[in-house]
């Protein structure tokens, strides 16, 4: 038995030697395909290797060290095979940024074997070493240097983050609809009512100075412009077309009645000439029953009705 073995180690021994005498023979073919590059150009590199057909071989890939060049890309040409022979070809697109005048490299090809038990092995034929020629950008550096200080503010101009402003309205606009959604009917309601008290204490306001003028020289002039303002605050109040009715239109209305002593001596006053010292009464009659329908409206949109 270790005569078998000794027998198969030795003949193991001599076909790996033989293999690696008939690899000396073989060599690849590598070399640029431009004669000169700059720091950060691309450059190719053509790797060749032209072996025997039955045999197996594996061309350097990605992580192969291209030092002092870095690896970019690669492109096979299809393999050439005739009865004996077959050609491979890869062409590496590389670039450097070392500053050594002249650049070389070799890479190397592995064939690729295996014994009876399916061990695998290796041999690594390197080809020519080939040099590229590294231009120059600075040709001479001056032996000081005239540094110029500027100290001048420059506007630098900003870029709109347009994905971040997007993301922040989106945001916003969530934050809202919620907002909306929890409290909508409690905003509006506020709004509703400063709106209503707002435009009453402008009615307040300007019937007060009406009744004034009127003390200080009645007629029918001022009467007639103090009830058209008193119909136009109850039109927006009570949202009925108070200013296109008249007077016996009005006291039909249910809660008008109450004024149809008031309404007609104004009427009088202005349609009759009929001015009497009482006027200014039936004027403050209207203003107290304005203010008993605003307190009633304000009342019923806090408590939730609209009427």
């Amino acid at each position: 038995m270790k005569l078998v073995r000794y027998i198969f180690s030795y003949c193991l021994l001599l076909l790996l030697g033989l293999g690696m005498a008939y690899a000396q023979t073989l060599e690849p073919t590598g070399n640029f395909l431009q004669d000169s590059t700059k720091i950060g150009q691309q450059v190719q590199y053509s790797l060749s290797f032209r072996y025997p057909a039955e045999l197996e071989v594996i061309f350097p890939d990605e992580n192969h060290s291209f030092a002092p060049f870095e690896y970019i890309d690669r492109t096979f040409i299809p393999t050439r095979t005739d009865s004996v022979t077959s050609l491979d070809s890869v062409v590496y697109t590389l670039t450097t940024f070392e500053l050594d005048t002249f650049q070389q490299l070799a890479l190397p090809i592995y064939i690729i074997s295996a014994d009876e038990e399916g061990n695998i092995d290796s041999v690594r034929i390197r080809a020519q070493t080939d040099s590229i020629y590294l231009q120059q950008l600075i040709t001479q550096m001056p032996d000081s240097l005239d540094l110029r200080a500027n100290t001048n503010h420059q506007d630098v101009p900003l870029q709109f983050n347009y994905p971040y402003f997007l993301i922040g309205l989106g945001i916003l606009l969530a934050i809202l609809l919620i907002v909306y959604l929890v409290f909508g009917e409690k905003i509006r309601k506020q709004w509703q009512l400063r709106r209503l008290r707002k435009d009453y204490l402008r009615f307040q306001e300007r019937f007060a100075q009406q009744l004034k003028q009127i003390e200080q020289s009645p007629g029918q002039e001022q009467s007639e412009q103090t009830l058209v303002l008193w119909k136009h605050y109850m039109e927006r109040l009570e949202r009925a077309p108070y200013t296109k009715m008249t007077t016996k239109e009005i006291l039909k209305l249910p809660e008008e009645q109450v004024l149809q002593d008031d309404l007609r001596a104004i009427d009088r006053s202005i349609y009759g000439h009929r001015l009497n010292g009482e006027l200014i009464g039936h004027f403050q009659h209207l203003e107290k029953h304005t203010q008993r329908r605003y307190e009633q409206r304000y009342r019923n949109i806090k408590h939730g009705s609209n009427r």
